[in-house]
Parts: C-alpha cells; sequence; structure tokens
C-alpha cells in the first residue's frame, strides 16, 4: 500500500456512510422510479432542500448517480446492486452495515476489553425500535445477498449421494438451502431458524421455486432441541453460524449438533476464509465486526478445526470453496 491509497482508506468512510444515507432514506429507491431534481427528493424523501443537494451532489461525485442539469438518475451498477430489486441487489446488505456503524464507534473499548459492546441503549440504530424489528429479517436477506453466488458451488462440494436427511442449521433465507434442493432433488432438507428469519425463508423459498422441498423449522438453536423428532441427520451445514459464537459457545453448539448425526453422518462448516488477498481482507474486518457484536471470531481453518475435535468431532478436513469460502468438515 502507497501513502496515496492509504490516505483514501482513512478519508473513504465518508463515501460508504454517504451511499448507507441514500439508501436508508429512500434516495435510491426514488431514483430507481424516474430521475428528479433535488428538490422533488427533499419532498418525496422528506428531506431539506440544503440536505438533499448535498447528498445528490455526493453521489454524483462517487458516481453513483449522473447530474444533467440538475436533473439525477441512477448509473446502471447503482440499480442493480443498491435498489431492493436489483438483479445484483446489496440493499438489506447495506443496511445491515449501516446499523452496526454505531458499534464500530466503541471499537478501541471492545479492542482494550476483548468483549462485544453491552451497552447499547444509546445506539442509534439499536436504541430504535423500528430497527430492531427489522433486523433480523433484513439480516436474512442479507445473507441470502452475500451467499447466493457460493450457494451452488458449496451444494456441489457437499458431495451427497441424494438420500441423506439434511439440517441447515441457522439457514437465513435459505438460499444455500435452496441450492441443495435444486442439486440433490431427493434430499430431506430442514431449515432451522429464529421465527422472524424463519418467516423470511419460508417467503424466499416459496419465490425461489423447491418449495415444499425445503422443511422450516423456527426455534433458537442455542436454546431449543436440534433433532426433536430423534431421527439424526447425515449432514448438518454451519453456514457462517459459528461466527457469530465466541468459542466456549461455538463448542457447546458442537457437541449437541454431534449428539444429532446418524452413523457416518457429518458436520460441514462453512465460513469465510481466512487466508491471503481479498478473502482475508474480508475476513479480517468481519472478525472485528464479529467482537464489536456478538464476541465471535472468523477463525482460520485450523482454529475451526480445534472448535469441532473439542466438540467431539475429531475426522477433521478442509478446503477452499468459492472466492472467499471454507469448508471444514468432520464426522465422529
Amino acid at each position: 500500500m502507497n501513502e496515496r491509497e492509504l490516505r483514501t482508506l482513512t478519508f473513504d468512510f465518508r463515501a460508504a456512510r454517504a451511499v448507507m444515507a441514500a439508501v436508508s432514506l429512500g434516495m435510491i429507491e426514488r431514483l430507481a422510479s424516474a430521475p428528479a431534481d433535488a428538490d422533488a427528493i427533499a419532498r418525496d424523501c422528506g428531506l431539506a432542500a440544503r440536505g438533499a443537494r448535498a447528498l445528490l451532489r455526493a453521489l454524483a461525485a462517487l458516481g453513483i448517480v449522473t447530474d444533467e442539469a440538475g436533473t439525477f438518475a441512477l448509473v446502471p451498477a447503482a440499480r442493480s446492486v443498491l435498489v431492493g430489486t436489483g438483479e445484483r441487489s446489496r440493499r438489506s446488505t447495506v443496511l445491515h452495515d449501516l446499523w452496526h456503524w454505531g458499534l464500530w464507534s466503541n471499537l478501541e473499548a471492545s479492542l482494550r476489553s476483548g468483549a462485544p459492546v453491552a451497552d447499547r441503549k444509546h445506539d442509534p440504530f439499536f436504541s430504535d425500535p423500528a430497527v430492531l424489528a427489522a433486523f433480523f429479517p433484513n439480516l436474512a436477506r442479507a445473507m441470502d445477498e452475500t451467499g447466493r453466488a457460493a450457494s451452488a458451488g458449496l451444494a456441489r462440494e457437499l458431495r451427497l449421494t441424494g438420500c441423506e436427511r439434511v439440517l441447515d442449521l441457522g439457514g437465513g433465507a435459505g438460499c444455500f438451502a435452496a441450492a441443495l434442493a435444486r442439486t440433490y432433488p431427493t434430499v430431506e432438507i430442514e431449515l432451522l431458524d429464529l421465527p422472524p428469519v424463519a418467516r423470511e425463508a419460508e417467503r424466499a423459498l416459496g419465490l425461489a421455486g423447491p418449495e415444499g422441498r425445503v422443511k422450516v423449522r423456527a426455534a433458537d438453536f442455542l436454546a431449543d432441541p436440534l433433532d426433536p423428532t430423534g431421527a439424526g441427520f447425515d449432514l448438518v451445514l454451519l453456514s457462517r453460524v459459528l461466527m457469530g459464537l465466541d468459542d466456549r459457545a461455538a463448542v457447546a453448539l458442537i457437541e449437541r449438533v454431534a449428539a444429532t448425526l446418524r452413523p457416518g453422518g457429518r458436520v460441514a462448516v462453512h465460513e469465510f476464509r481466512r487466508t491471503e488477498g481479498e478473502a482475508d481482507r474480508v475476513g479480517a474486518l468481519l472478525d472485528l465486526d464479529m467482537l464489536l457484536i456478538t464476541g465471535g471470531a472468523v477463525r482460520r481453518p485450523e482454529e475451526l478445526a480445534a472448535i469441532l475435535e473439542r466438540g467431539g468431532l475429531p475426522r477433521v478436513s478442509h478446503r477452499r470453496v468459492g472466492s472467499l469460502g471454507v469448508l471444514v468438515e468432520a464426522s465422529r
């Protein structure tokens, strides 16, 4: 990294925050419907005229919108990525990151304590009832947005024979469950997540096609039974689940997961890869995110292997999946 890149890096949090504001205030969705001038945007989005002009001009300077004699329009990439119906939409991910913004102002405190931010009553987002109500459904959609591209590859990497019973633990909106259903038409799949997330999964799976092929169960996997029928599972998938837990909670969960496995069953842990290049950059920054929010960690493969071994699964292997992921598998 050179001096210019370092200066850009430390300055550009302003750019990210401007884009987040444009998404959260409805400006991006408004421009998706039709180009408009600053006065129309101010009126339709409930903004001061000065505020609308300032944000629109900033977005134009960033290349998010064009400015033709005071009429602003989204560029194609912004329409694809920042609009909810965009072809490659990351709108829910942007909102998820925005709602964590206040926690990052406490980074120094968490680095000193090694613990997540405990007092959130003054946080501008986590003290907002509307945000709290929307948080988990939006998180499910954000997981779907960031996991969609890797889902088909992960499904193939799991190498099922087609007759297994699979638990997608903490499966979010169901992009991986849907990929498994498409790849293995005879596999029995159950997705388990919190009630507000499970409702989002039922909606998303219905839209995605494999409705009726994936059973969705609403439960808290940290407290409720993982396999209330006692039928057991041939595979338990935990995609981006352990990163949200500290080591003690992660080991405790793996112990409970191991108890649900049928003979010859296995656990597949899918996480962000902590190695070189862009994967390590993403993983390292999300590791700070986990420290601030949950006390969890984005772990290296050998650290994940240790969690699985402590949880009673000694036979562990790992391999890369996709551009950012690692798949760590274990069996009894």
